[in-house]
């Protein structure tokens, strides 16, 4: 009998969904200047192809481990935060609800879907004297 229950008990653990480490870069992308991040560097290419400003600089990163279904809260610039929740995903996916609020007015409510270990600009909005973009990985 204890053998069956640590049987059962060791096929949950493997089949319970792996922790997802979220990853949040705060940019600020503008036309003032023609200077980039050091750590923006190997993404310059892709961000210029994305959002055409002269100067990126990485303001912030936050990263968490969270669980599947599990929430968590990141402060961001502006009195803005964003609200992330892993949902199940196969095993090399991963599935991320977004919410972004600033005070208490949604901006922006969606989920992605990505390759762990992958990166998605989530979204820019006008910040300072450019754009705020955030930088979303999860392995």
């Amino acid at each position: 009998m204890l053998a069956l229950l640590l049987l059962t008990a060791a096929a949950a653990a493997a089949a319970a969904p792996a922790p997802v480490t979220v990853d949040i870069g705060v940019v600020v992308a503008s036309n003032q200047g023609s200077s980039v991040d050091p750590a923006l560097s190997t993404l310059r290419p892709k961000l210029q192809s994305m959002f055409p400003y002269s100067s990126y600089k990485m303001l912030d990163r936050k990263r968490r481990t969270l669980a599947v279904g599990e929430t968590g809260d990141f402060d961001l610039p502006g009195n803005r935060m964003m609200r992330v929740t892993p949902l199940p995903a196969p095993e090399r996916k991963v599935r991320l609800a977004i919410q972004i609020m600033e005070g208490g007015r949604n901006l922006l409510t969606t989920t992605l879907a990505f390759p762990r270990g992958g990166m998605a600009p989530v979204v820019a909005n006008p910040y300072q004297s450019g754009v705020m973009i955030l930088l979303l990985s999860a392995e």
